[in-house]
């Protein structure tokens, strides 16, 4: 009986350690305070100060922009992924998994396949996990696009609305582009006035309120590589154990505290490492080249961490070098028809090309592609070659010839 209980007790305690790990490990630096105070109003060990008490004289300090105390997008969903919506532990790493990849509009922008080898499961079941996101607030997260959105807003509505007007509200979010169609509609006003009042952006209420982007370590690289953790922006934790008792509850609180200055150390270290090694791999970009190909399962096997651990420790952390600041996340590109060519040099070269094509005849794809195949001596097909145009926002060739004739 008592070694049921002791192994009871280990789980127990370490299920409170993982709680307090995640999110510890997966918020961006600027939210850290916020998060550890949430923690210490339910502990009355854990003393918090915010890095602004500590009186920083480092050109990296607190500046005024910061927004203190509002709770981000990010702390919103996390503390959603809980049951029942989310009933078991896998359900609830599949919706962690895809909360890394909603961006700060609250669009999901992430890999489905990705995800379910990630987390050893069908790419059916995590469509599924993303579908239930329509039930979380700020409604309409989670979503593809802006369509997809706008019906998962629909959704949260459907017990206030009857079948009637749900309908054509879902048929006009279908046209919207040709939705006086539905004017004669009786019920059209109504219909309009539910799609009016859509955030869109989903996210958009947290866009005003949006925190100055901090990055998490400064990187040098000359002779050597100097990597430098911002502790300007960390809090500092003290541990108030004014008496011993023996009551349990009193000593878990106290344990607990201590687990959590131990943890804030974890994240730093994990980081680190992390940071170092992807610096290392990308080091041709950090001297003014391209990126290479990298992958967080080879940086996972590298670091014995688990791909899990790597894809939440990347999430909202940025890195600042002489280049600028970059989302860490921006470094791990897939390769491109051999493992020396990276999806970035691909981009950056179609980038270049358009940057200097005949304004009068722009470049087609299958120019592009052409130009790729013989720059890197590789074969690829043309529908990669507009997929990766259309994630760089760049227009068609027909579109782009449009709108140079406007802009001469």
């Amino acid at each position: 009986m008592r070694s049921i209980n002791l192994e009871f007790k280990q789980k127990q305690s370490l299920n409170l350690s993982l709680k307090l790990w995640l999110p510890l490990l997966q918020l961006p630096l600027g939210e850290l305070s916020t998060h550890l105070e949430t923690l210490s109003y339910e502990n009355p060990f854990l003393e918090v100060k915010r890095p602004f008490e500590q009186n920083l004289g480092s050109s990296h300090g607190i500046v005024e922009e910061l927004i203190l105390g509002s709770e981000s997008l990010h702390e919103k969903i996390i503390e959603q992924i809980v049951p029942p919506l989310f009933p078991t532990p896998i359900s609830q790493k599949v919706a962690h998994e895809i909360l890394c990849d909603i961006n700060e509009e609250g669009y999901f922008d992430g890999n489905i396949e990705d995800i379910a080898q990630m987390c050893g499961v069908y790419t059916e079941y995590v469509e599924r996990i993303r579908q239930r996101f329509s039930k979380l607030e700020p409604y309409g997260i989670g979503a593809l696009d802006s369509k997809e959105s706008f019906v998962f807003q629909l959704d949260a509505l459907s017990d206030d609305i009857d079948d009637e007007l749900y309908n054509l509200v879902l048929k006009m979010i279908d046209q919207m582009a040709k939705v006086d169609k539905f004017f004669k509609h009786g019920r059209f006003e109504e219909a309009k006035a539910i799609i009016k009042k859509f955030a869109n952006p989903p996210a958009v209420e947290y866009q005003a309120a949006s925190k100055q982007i901090i990055p998490d370590f400064y990187v040098e690289v000359g002779d050597d590589i100097t990597l430098r953790i911002n502790n300007d922006y960390y809090p500092d934790i003290l541990i108030n154990d004014p008496f011993s008792s023996k009551s349990e509850h009193i000593k878990e609180k106290l344990k607990e505290a201590r687990d959590i200055v131990n943890l804030l150390e974890l994240r730093k270290t994990t980081l680190y490492k992390i940071v170092l090694l992807v610096v290392e791999r990308q080091l041709s970009f950090f001297v003014g080249g391209e990126l290479k190909p990298l992958n967080m399962a080879n940086l996972a096997d590298e670091l014995s961490f688990a791909e899990s651990t790597i894809s939440r420790a990347i999430s909202n952390k940025y890195i600042e070098s002489k280049q600028g600041i970059f989302p860490l996340k921006s470094f791990f590109t897939n390769a491109v028809a051999t493992k020396e060519l990276s999806s970035s040099e691909i981009k950056n070269f179609i980038n270049q090309q358009i940057e200097y094509e005949d304004k009068s005849e722009p470049l087609t794809d299958d120019d592009l592609l052409e130009r790729i195949e013989k720059r890197f001596n590789i074969k690829m097909v043309r529908r990669t070659i507009t997929k990766y145009r259309k994630l760089m926002n760049v227009a068609s060739s027909k579109e782009r010839k449009k709108i140079y004739k406007v802009q001469a």
